[in-house]
């Protein structure tokens, strides 16, 4: 990121007029850096269903189904060391009972069991996150995760307009950057799942907040109990994802999202620690990953391919596709549900 953009950031978030300023700085922050890379749709039709849009902010009235699932005792915050996460797992062995019990809720919900959304900053925006494996991709000595592919076809190429360069937690909750296909007072995280009906999303926010989060420390974690409650009372499984980079300085971002998967008892997608053995932890900046510039971001066949970050991304996300498609793809009530597919 230029000098520009950082000064121009900084004086954004310190006016007082923080929403027009902050589009100013989605516009600036986050762009897609890599080292040249050659990147290599259309959806089905949303079928008619009882399931209906919460406005995020008022989530957390709205919570009748997600309520009813008890949640299983959990070590208290206190009790977790600052730096617990840094010890958990890339993909979790197993999902919890109360992620079963989302996956069912949603089912019931009319959400589609092949479909998951893509919520998030330029990390998990397209072309370089997920959409080649409806197109170019080689699983390379990966080919155990073929089923997940095939399982989520007409997924990964989904447009989301909830993944895009710049984007911040609280840019989820508002009408700012909505697009025409969303409807009036529809924040950017409800109207993305209304087009998506999904059954699963990868949320993985916090770059851009690294910036300025310290000036403000509980808005982060404000905003993502508002996302993560709306998207259970939808009957959607979040996958909380960590961020490779360290832009506030302390990884705060990553504790506070590793303790909500915890808390919340979903999947955490610890995508830091897969990036630690790689040169350069994976980054071409301080909150940019790398990619290699020879072949898709997707394919994990050429030597060496593994050790930049974008791949890794696509690599570690679609195994915890597999994890979810192996734990919950069972289910009685999917073979009756609408499913997905890809439009020629």
């Amino acid at each position: 990121m230029h000098l520009a953009v950082l000064q121009n950031e900084h004086a954004c978030l310190k006016t007082a007029a923080r929403l027009g300023c902050l589009l100013l700085c989605l516009l600036a922050a986050c762009s897609q850096a890599i080292a040249p890379a050659n990147p290599a749709s259309s959806v089905p039709a949303t079928p008619t269903a009882t399931w209906t849009a919460t406005p995020a902010a008022a989530a957390t009235a709205t919570l009748a189904a997600a309520t009813e699932m008890q949640a299983l005792p959990v070590p208290t915050a206190s009790a977790l060391p600052l730096d617990f996460w840094e010890r958990l797992p890339i993909i979790p062995g197993q999902v919890s009972q109360r992620v079963r019990e989302i996956y069912q809720n949603g089912l019931a919900l009319g959400n589609h069991p092949h479909v998951f959304s893509r919520i998030g900053d330029c990390a998990s925006a397209a072309p370089a996150f997920l959409v080649d494996f409806d197109g170019n991709y080689n699983l390379g000595e990966y080919t155990a995760l073929q089923p997940a592919v095939d399982y989520f076809k007409g997924s990964f190429e989904r447009p989301s307009l909830a993944a895009k360069a710049g984007l911040n937690s609280a840019g989820l909750l508002t009408t700012l950057w909505t697009g025409k296909e969303c409807k009036k007072d529809e924040s950017l995280l409800d109207c993305q799942y209304r087009l998506d009906r999904p059954s699963f999303a990868f949320i993985a926010i916090g770059t851009n907040e690294g910036y300025y989060v310290h000036e403000n420390p509980g808005s982060f974690e404000h905003n993502m109990r508002i996302i993560l409650d709306d998207t259970i009372a939808k009957g959607i499984v979040p996958i909380l994802g960590t961020k490779a980079d360290n832009v506030e300085g302390d990884q705060s971002i990553n504790a506070t999202i590793a303790r909500l998967a915890s808390e919340y008892q979903i999947p955490l997608w610890n995508f830091w620690l897969a990036v630690q053995p790689l040169p350069a932890h994976g980054m071409v900046e301080p909150e940019h990953l790398n990619s290699v510039s020879y072949t898709h971001y997707t394919d994990f066949s050429i030597t060496n391919s593994l050790q930049y970050g974008m791949q890794m991304r696509n690599l570690t996300a679609l195994e915890m596709l597999d994890l979810m498609r192996k734990q919950l793809g069972e289910s009685p009530i999917m073979e009756s549900s609408p499913t997905a597919t890809a439009t020629p």
